[in-house]
């Protein structure tokens, strides 16, 4: 290891906890040594240590840390390519630091980290093409009727959140919760045929940027309507019927089930 020439100067106790001066007061103003390395190949240049009477707001530590900087430097088998500037320490980095890759373990796509972000939400209101509106009839039901006067306020408001899926230019993946109370509309199998209904979850889990699958649906814009395309059971679409005071449920859109809705939105 190279070795640094004595200083004319005294050093004084340092203080880690009190950061006091890390020379004496009476010391030297200025000083400069200058350090000569005749094995990097460049003899007329020098780094220069400079050393002032000042108070130094860094702990022993990190004058350490310089110190074995500046040695590690020494050491280097390697010719010198430019100057060292004082005014341009960035040129002592690439001799110091190395760059290491960072590895780390491959993640199943159900176990995919997603940013902690707020989710976008949208507050709206749904009426199929013929204007029925949606109510909440039964705990955990869906129905669609006409509504007029003071029961117009009977519709459910739905809080639709834009999550993630197969997104394209004219599908949108989004998950329809009801606003104020812990249901979303989900798609599961039952009896062998896609259903539709609504799931009770845990609101301190839910909304969340990666909805499982069966929450999910593809809104789809056809002119100024708009189509909610299961994305568990392509070509199954939220559905209502021809007939009054039915449920709303999920169809496979053969001609007869109305697929198409209008969107309200409502202000939060």
């Amino acid at each position: 290891m190279a070795t640094v020439p004595e200083l004319n100067c005294e050093i004084a106790a340092f203080d880690s906890e009190e950061n006091d001066l890390f020379f004496e007061a009476d010391g030297p103003q200025k000083m400069k040594e200058c350090f000569q390395a005749l094995d990097l190949g460049c003899p007329d240049e020098s780094i220069q240590l400079q050393i002032s009477q000042q108070h130094l707001d860094k702990s022993f530590r990190k004058a350490v840390s310089l110190i074995v900087a500046v040695e590690k430097l020494w050491q280097l088998p390697m010719s010198c390519p430019w100057s060292f500037q004082d005014e341009d320490p960035r040129t002592f980095f690439s001799f110091i630091f190395e760059e290491e890759p960072i590895l780390c373990d491959s993640w199943d796509d159900d176990d995919l980290l997603v940013c902690d972000v707020p989710i976008r939400q949208l507050h709206c209101r749904l009426r199929d093409e013929q204007q029925k509106c949606l109510v909440l009839s039964d705990p955990c039901e869906l129905k669609a009727l006409h509504l007029n006067g003071q029961n117009i306020n009977q519709q459910v408001v739905f809080s639709m959140s834009f999550v993630q899926g197969e997104t394209s230019n004219d599908k949108i993946p989004v998950a329809l919760g009801l606003k104020g109370k812990n249901l979303y509309l989900s798609c599961v199998m039952k009896d062998g045929t896609p259903t539709l209904q609504l799931e009770s979850v845990d609101p301190k889990q839910y909304p969340k940027k990666k909805m499982e699958k069966r929450f999910v649906f593809n809104k789809i814009e056809v002119k100024t309507k708009v189509e909610f395309e299961s994305a568990q059971f392509p070509n199954w679409y939220i559905s209502t019927s021809q007939a009054e005071h039915r449920p709303v449920f999920l169809g496979n859109s053969n001609g007869r089930d109305i697929v198409d809705f209008t969107m309200e939105p409502v202000s939060s």
